[in-house]
């Protein structure tokens, strides 16, 4: 036997530990009762469910494992070998240190732990408090070397778990691990097995550690604070970790999203692929087109969605209110195709009934129709939707995105006194914001034919902007318009 000479690395597939890791704990051993080499939805299901797994979570489990597996969005209920699914289970062992809440997996009948949660939401921020500061940062710098640490120390009892053999292992069988690992030119077993289909597991074990690597993630936007961003060209993998009081707009399609410790942050994304997943986040509100998304440890935020599956929660989550994406630019629907997203009423509604996994109290809650707003994007880069267009199919998405394709129409000129609606909320939602509109529109109407004399009308724009200001301030919302003002400041 002889070693190939050339690049022998095998890269850890990060992605696997950023998105596909859940609070499940089944012991792969559940699955030597299956007298196959492979097992269906339905086998799997009935084994967990003896082990206190609802079907919600098996659903769940076996439908991300078919995800990491065939990296589509796409999954069909089908036969999967029965150890590839098991080294799914061993996985579900790991867990960021430091990366997730100080609250996970705390015992929720535990006395302090019940003190904290009648405590005023604002008067506690875990997130916050200089312990998870300290852990942010070693966490940070750490994450590639748990990762690395957790696959070596694990190589070993995965070829036992791939192989009846005592001894040995085949080609075939070490071609599983690619569910973990791959080489950028070769399939992993090419790397060690040369004119042979079948090595000692020692052997095997050995080199495999020797040659793990983990490589840097694809594009990462990290600790930004108080500053506004647009990019319309970022890696297929992105992850926005640590910033705070910043406004993040990216305009374009990306295949996997990880958004973990940002702190009152405004975060726009113009199509996930394959999976969102929101970790340790506070007081933040995302907007975002994904074929799935999970939601762990966040509090105090709110989550703008369209997709194709339910949202997960699980963790410590308190305070998540769920909303229907509410986003309009001449790209939306562009961007849900590149993403594979169906354009229907299904995809639409998805928020509305979250999964939760786990045995945590999730606390969450739709958003109030009389709450819902557009989401507001700098105008200088984001064109929209013409209004008449939404209105003419009564707000119905997949007549609208049919308009929209036969007539080949994208955009609206910039004008401040149009009407921009949200183009993937229910109707209830985006007729809600056109009434606001109109009545808004009603007022102005009023005041103009009022004939006020001008001190009077003084009076009047003193009153309504002294309102306002309160208003803004109160709300928060004075800081995003800031931010817009400085970022139009920046390009002049």
């Amino acid at each position: 036997m002889s070693f190939q000479t050339d690049n022998r690395a095998l890269n850890i597939k990060y992605t696997i530990f950023e998105h596909f890791i859940f609070p499940f704990k089944l012991n792969p051993q559940i699955l030597n009762s299956v007298n196959s080499p492979n097992i269906s939805f339905e086998q799997f299901r009935d084994i967990a469910q003896k082990c206190q797994v609802s079907n919600i979570e098996a659903d769940i489990m076996f439908t991300f494992f078919q995800l990491a597996l065939d990296n589509q969005p796409g999954v069909e209920r089908k036969m999967v070998d029965v150890r590839q699914l098991g080294l799914f289970l061993s996985l579900q062992n790991f867990n960021h240190a430091g990366r997730h809440s100080i609250f996970e997996n705390v015992n929720i009948n535990d006395v302090k732990y019940q003190e904290r949660q009648r405590q005023p939401m604002n008067s506690y921020s875990p997130l916050n408090s200089p312990r998870a500061k300290t852990m942010r940062v070693q966490s940070q710098q750490n994450e590639m070397q748990q990762v690395i640490q957790f696959v070596k120390s694990n190589v070993k009892d995965w070829i036992k778990l791939l192989t009846n053999s005592q001894e040995t292992i085949t080609n075939q069988e070490y071609n599983l691990l690619s569910l973990i690992l791959y080489n950028e030119q070769k399939s992993i077993s090419s790397l060690i097995f040369d004119r042979t289909n079948k090595l000692g597991k020692e052997i095997v074990s050995e080199w495999t550690i020797k040659n793990i690597q983990c490589q840097e993630y694809a594009s990462t936007i990290c600790g930004f604070t108080k500053s506004v961003t647009i990019k319309n060209n970022v890696g297929e993998d992105l992850k926005i970790t640590q910033c705070d009081d910043s406004m993040i707009y990216i305009d374009c399609c990306v295949n996997t999203l990880s958004i973990s410790q940002c702190t009152n942050c405004q975060i726009f994304i113009g199509s996930v692929r394959m999976i969102t997943s929101i970790t340790s986040c506070e007081k933040i509100t995302v907007c975002v087109a994904s074929n799935y998304l999970k939601i762990s440890n966040t509090i105090d935020s709110t989550i703008h969605y369209y997709g194709s599956y339910s949202p997960i929660l699980y963790g410590d989550c308190r305070s998540i209110i769920l909303a229907p994406n509410n986003s309009n630019t001449e790209k939306t629907l562009q961007r849900l195709r590149e993403a594979s997203i169906p354009i229907n009423k299904l995809c639409r509604d998805k928020y509305q009934k979250p999964l939760i996994i786990g045995q945590s109290k999730i606390d969450w809650s739709l958003l109030p129709i009389e709450e819902f707003s557009k989401f507001i994007l700098p105008e200088s880069h984001f064109g929209c939707i013409d209004s008449p267009l939404i209105l003419e199919c009564n707000f119905e998405i997949e007549r609208m995105s049919k308009e929209i394709t036969e007539k080949k129409i994208l955009s609206q000129q910039i004008n401040y006194e149009k009407i921009v609606l949200p183009l993937l909320a229910p109707p209830e939602y985006i007729k809600a914001v056109y009434d606001r509109y109109q009545l808004f529109a009603g007022i102005q109407a009023q005041i103009k034919q009022s004939n006020l004399k001008e001190e009077n009308q003084r009076l009047l724009q003193n009153a309504i902007q002294g309102n306002f200001r309160e208003w803004l301030v109160s709300t928060g919302t004075i800081k995003g318009i800031s931010d817009l003002v400085k970022l139009i400041d920046q390009e002049q």
